[in-house]
């Protein structure tokens, strides 16, 4: 029988991540999807962290009775050492247990960072739009993608993230 899983975003990026990690995990899936409403650019660690949380909340409430709900969220921070950051926390719940992980720090132009926080741009993807001539780039390869030309793929560090998240609800013995 398959396992449902909702995913709380229609970010085809996000899709994609969660339905790799969880393909790796697990034979037979069934994915559903929902989009929460949530903060457009969270800003800081704690924001990111309970945004991404807040989905699967939101999630959990809207479609009830599914084996496990997964939030994905992107933000902007400033390091211990106040250097910008972008940061993304990826967030799996099933009926009685909550993991969030926090995936890899991202280098983030002071001007980038400043220019968010002041909101000349509602979204990070919306300023790498501008600035590369992009339409809608968050659907696709990412700041990520964009900063790395390509070489790093946004879908491959949510994968990882949602994985992580993951390991706790894999190895049942060890937690």
């Amino acid at each position: 029988m398959a396992i449902l899983v909702i995913i709380t975003s229609k970010n085809p990026v996000k899709i994609e991540a969660t339905e790799r990690a969880f393909l790796h995990f697990f034979k037979a899936v069934e994915f559903k999807y929902c989009d929460p409403n949530i903060l457009s650019q969270p800003i800081g660690e704690n924001e990111t962290y309970i945004t991404s949380r807040n989905r699967v909340k939101q999630a959990q409430q809207l479609l009830p009775g599914a084996d496990f709900y997964v939030g994905i969220e992107g933000g902007i921070s400033l390091n211990f050492f106040d250097v910008p950051r972008i940061i993304v926390y990826c967030t799996v719940a099933n009926h009685s247990r909550v993991e969030t992980v926090r995936g890899c720090e991202i280098p983030l132009a002071e001007n980038w960072y400043t220019s968010l926080l002041r909101g000349n741009h509602k979204e990070l993807g919306d300023l790498v739009d501008e600035v590369g001539g992009f339409i809608n780039i968050k659907q696709k390869e990412g700041a990520i993608g964009y900063l790395t030309g390509n070489y790093v793929k946004r879908v491959d560090i949510l994968t990882h993230g949602v994985a992580a998240a993951l390991i706790p609800y894999v190895n049942p013995d060890i937690f």
